[in-house]
């Protein structure tokens, strides 16, 4: 029985290489800043926001194969590596539930959230078909963890070692149909784990974000390019008041239409994915990046709030809206459902609008 049990458990299996790019930052020696006004690290006679130096330091892919069932995220897979064979290896993470973001990085080349992209979707985006089709082999790195030493996750709320299951089997991202010819079922993935090679699953850190360590990045600019937009409500400060004038209550109340208009980009967790899926602000041109414009649209279109000429004022600048390119590859990722790449356009029309209105008011 034990061993049917055995036969039955790995056939629910598939094999899998994590091929995490790694980075392990190298101490800076403090150097005198040069007042040449053509050196690198001068600021912009233009008044343009310096660029972040690239941190230096040691850069190699490591491999880590595991035989996990196809449900399994990927953030359980790397918590599985750190508890159980490599204490060094170091990502981000908090929730494990797709509600916080702080687990962005880059899987196959796609930004994404590590614990809402299951093995199994992953793999199928690196082989294109079932993995028991799949020709070759997968080449391990030395001292990379094998699948013995990782044994599996189990089909219940925790692993082998009582630790709790990142993610979930009904999770909306994790149950997304597969495109045809790219993304093949978990049971296909599954059927024939013990003679199939392995797939080689890529994770890297976020692009368009400088690298700290291993997969974790500098998030610092884009929380600071969000807060310069002031996101959080300006209203005019009126509280409802009883006759003997005690505040009666503190709310500013709102019909259901007026709340549509905004209530999805309010679901907005700052993850970054849009951000590095901008072929703008991840080629390090100057732009304050969709997650702050994001952030701006939110209260531009919140009808309590007063203070919509001064936040069209804030990113009407040339590192502002005017910087997108309406390429719409923001949209894709978005963890929570909102199209980006259309409240981009929202702005650009809205911005350009008043512009034209003020020319004419001008004449």
């Amino acid at each position: 029985m034990a061993d049917a049990a055995t036969d039955e458990r790995m056939r629910d299996m598939i094999r899998v290489v994590l091929r995490v790019h790694r980075f392990t930052p190298r101490a800076e020696r403090e150097r005198a800043r040069s007042s040449s006004p053509f050196a690198r690290t001068a600021p912009s006679p233009f008044g343009a926001p310096t660029r972040r130096r690239a941190p230096r330091g040691k850069r190699w892919t490591q491999d880590y194969a595991l035989t996990v069932p196809p449900t399994t995220t990927l953030l359980d897979c790397l918590l599985s590596v750190k508890r159980r064979s490599d204490p060094t290896l170091a990502f981000r993470y908090a929730c494990g539930h797709g509600m916080c973001g702080s687990d962005a990085a880059t899987v196959n080349g796609a930004p994404t959230l590590l614990c809402t992209t299951t093995v199994g979707q992953a793999a199928g985006q690196a082989t294109g078909q079932t993995i028991g089709q799949t020709s070759g082999s997968a080449a391990t790195a030395p001292g990379s963890a094998s699948a013995a030493d990782h044994g599996g996750t189990d089909h219940g709320g925790t692993d082998d070692e009582g630790f709790r299951r990142t993610g979930s089997a009904d999770h909306p991202h994790q149950q997304r149909e597969p495109r045809p010819g790219t993304s093949p079922s978990p049971q296909g993935l599954a059927q024939g784990a013990g003679n199939q090679s392995p797939a080689i699953v890529e994770i890297g850190p976020l692009a368009g974000f400088a690298v700290q360590r291993d997969l974790i990045v500098d998030i610092d600019p884009m929380i600071e390019q969000i807060t310069r937009l002031k996101p959080y409500l300006q209203a005019d400060g009126r509280l409802a008041t009883t006759h003997d004038g005690k505040v009666d209550m503190i709310e500013y109340l709102q019909r259901p239409e007026q709340l549509a208009k905004y209530e999805l980009l309010s679901d907005c967790i700052a993850c970054g994915l849009c951000e590095a899926s901008c072929p703008v602000f991840s080629g390090g041109d100057a732009f304050i990046g969709p997650a702050a414009l994001i952030a701006a649209s939110r209260f531009i279109n919140d009808s309590r709030d007063h203070a919509g000429d001064a936040r069209l004022d804030a990113i009407d600048t040339a590192d502002g809206i005017a910087a997108c390119q309406s390429v719409k590859a923001c949209s894709r990722p978005c963890p929570r459902g909102i199209n980006v790449g259309e409240e981009m356009w929202q702005l650009t029309t809205r911005v350009g609008e008043r512009s034209e209105r003020r020319r004419d008011n001008d004449e």
